[in-house]
This record gives C-alpha cells, sequence and structure tokens, in this order.
C-alpha cells in the first residue's frame, strides 16, 4: 500500500466517510424505509393529516409519571393510522432542527405515509420555513391521487395570535402565527371538512375568521387545553360510516375529548365546535373588533390563558351563539369555580 509521509492514513478514512456522511444528511429528504405492499386501492375514502409540533417543552408530569405529549400524541396518531383500512393517514412530527457542526440540518423531523393501515413510506426532513412548506411538498409528492373527504389535526402548543413571538424552540427566527398557519394548510388541501386544533386558546376570533373558506369545521378550545391534548378515538366512526356527517362526527369527538378531560382534571376544561357556514356572518366583524381591542393590549405575553370574550365589554356586543357548541366545565376550586356558562369564545386579556 502506498503511503505519503505525514498523513495518517487512518485518519484520512475517518475523514472520507465523515464527509460522505455530511452530504448525505444534506440531501433535500431521507426516505427510512418503503412497504412493499401496495394498498389495494387508489382512491381512498378519506385523508388524515396529522401535524404534531415537538420543537418545544411538551413534557408534563400525571400520577407521578414523566409524559411527553408530542410522543404521546405521535403514538395515537400511529395507532389510529394502522386501523384506518379506507382512509389515507399522513403523520408529521415536527422535532427539533439539530444541525451537525453547527452547519449541516441533521433532518430530524419525521413523516409516515399510510394507505390502507399499511404504512407506504416514512422519512426524514428538514424544514424550508416556520411553517409548512416542506410537509406540503412531501404530501403532494405522496398523496392519492383523490380523496373523498379531507381533515387535518393540529397537536402543539397554542398558535400565536401576535405577529412577533418565537415558536420553535430551535429556530427562532422563524415566524408562525394564526396567518402562516392558515395560509399554509392551504398546502394540503384546498378545504377541509373538519379541522382539529389539540392546542390552548385557539378557539378565538382571529384564528376561527382565518380558517373562514378552508374549513367546515373546527374543533378547538377557546381557554387552556392540558397537554394531554384531545382524543381522537371517535374517529373510529370513519371507518363504521366513511360518508358519516361532519357535524355529527365533530361532536363524537369533542364530547368524548370533554369526558376524558373532565374526569381527570379539575381545572377548567373547555373544548368547542365550530361550524363556520354558520359563524361566517358575524365572524368578520367579531374578527375586525377584536384586531381593534388587540391594538390596546399592552402587555403581550407568551402562552397566557385567555378569558370569555363574553367579559370583555367592547366586544361582547359581537357575540353570538349561533354556530358554537362548547363543552364546559369550570374549575374545581379557585375564584372561578362558580362560573356556570362561558361564551365559547376566547380572547386574550
Amino acid at each position: 500500500m502506498r503511503t505519503f509521509p505525514g498523513i495518517d492514513l487512518n485518519v484520512c478514512v475517518k475523514l472520507i466517510s465523515m464527509l460522505g456522511f455530511l452530504f448525505w444528511g444534506c440531501s433535500s429528504s431521507q426516505k427510512i424505509s418503503t412497504n412493499n405492499t401496495t394498498s389495494s386501492f387508489s382512491n381512498p375514502e378519506y385523508s388524515l393529516t396529522y401535524l404534531i409540533h415537538g420543537d418545544a417543552n411538551y413534557l408534563y408530569h400525571e400520577n407521578g409519571k414523566d409524559h411527553k405529549a408530542d410522543e404521546e400524541a405521535l403514538n395515537d396518531a400511529l395507532d389510529i393510522a394502522r386501523n384506518a383500512n379506507s382512509g389515507e393517514v399522513f403523520i408529521f412530527h415536527l422535532k427539533p432542527e439539530r444541525k451537525i457542526l453547527g452547519l449541516f440540518p441533521k433532518k430530524d423531523r419525521h413523516y409516515y405515509h399510510f394507505v390502507g393501515g399499511k404504512l407506504q413510506e416514512e422519512g426524514r426532513y428538514s424544514p424550508s420555513d416556520g411553517g409548512f412548506s416542506k410537509e406540503g411538498l412531501i404530501y403532494n409528492e405522496l398523496a392519492a391521487p383523490t380523496t373523498r373527504r379531507n381533515f387535518l389535526f393540529y397537536f402543539g402548543h397554542e398558535i400565536p395570535t401576535f405577529k412577533d413571538q418565537h415558536y420553535h424552540s430551535s429556530q427562532p427566527k422563524q415566524i408562525f402565527n394564526t396567518k402562516v398557519f392558515s395560509d399554509h394548510i392551504s398546502k394540503f388541501s384546498s378545504s377541509f371538512d373538519l379541522t382539529i386544533l389539540a392546542t390552548c386558546n385557539n378557539g378565538n376570533p382571529k384564528m376561527l375568521h382565518a380558517l373562514d373558506g378552508k374549513t367546515d369545521f373546527v374543533i378547538a378550545s377557546p381557554q387552556n387545553l392540558h397537554l394531554s391534548y384531545l382524543s381522537l378515538e371517535k374517529l373510529s366512526l370513519l371507518e363504521e360510516d366513511p360518508t358519516i356527517d361532519t357535524k355529527l362526527l365533530a361532536d363524537s369527538i369533542a364530547e368524548n375529548s370533554f369526558s376524558t378531560l373532565s374526569s381527570k382534571l379539575q381545572t377548567m376544561v373547555t373544548v368547542g365546535v365550530y361550524d363556520l357556514s354558520s359563524i361566517n356572518d358575524y365572524s368578520g366583524k367579531l374578527a375586525t373588533e377584536y384586531d381593534n381591542y388587540l391594538e390596546n393590549v399592552s402587555a403581550k405575553p407568551r402562552f397566557t390563558d385567555n378569558i370569555d370574550c363574553a367579559s370583555i365589554s367592547e366586544l361582547e356586543i359581537f357575540l353570538r351563539s349561533s354556530g358554537v357548541k362548547l363543552y364546559f366545565s369550570p374549575p374545581a376550586f379557585g375564584r372561578k369555580a362558580s362560573i356556570s356558562s362561558h361564551s365559547g369564545w376566547g380572547c386574550k386579556e
């Protein structure tokens, strides 16, 4: 073997291997595995898209045990995907983005694509912005040509109302807020039957108006939501009847989620179902007045709990009950324990 003075051959081999790994890691995406057993149908009855945010602190404690909310949501989504025999399921786990040597993206985000209950593809990727541009590209590359019904689920911390707040821990300069969210979900579908926001405080005038025309129904909490999230086990109704009425499905999911949360929590529980076709005759004006109100909110803390919009005199006159169904229980103790009702609309104080 030929050698060169002053050069350690073993070091050279290690450097070449490292460079090869780095260039491989910088490719646009990394396909981890492909299931060769393709589904027997090309036009699923329905499509479920999960966006599970994990680029923040999602640790919570319950019954003396530590739980990671995003990982639990991922496991639940995988269980539902494996049982979605009539559907197509995309799961995007938006994990923190790390870099190799501080330069090269490590592709920490993870996607799964199921059709007919079978895993078709699994891969890793890096985000291209603070929204869902890369997720949208992956979705459109793999999605079935036609799907009769489309459903979107977002799990994470509150989607910010204010424009100047950080959201992704590993990418603090990337912008993510109500507008980015409402704009970017169109990368998956022009319209959804149902959108579920398993987040705190997003049952608010600004978010619901932003989603008008993009989804028929929304399930969201107008106030705080425990990190154990909303339960989606009632999605099994789609398997029993893929043509099930969307309002009936939304009510079943919301009622089941409320029952699960209120049985184990002593804090306030609010789960709202919003029929956007019924609220759009007043949601625009309400959102405008809410924007005006927010201009005078001097403190803009991150992730603070909403209050009932009905308690804000400037907004109370614009509230309506039509199109809103709220599952509500007051806290078991404290100054709000005596509250007997809620408008279903949450606002910053």
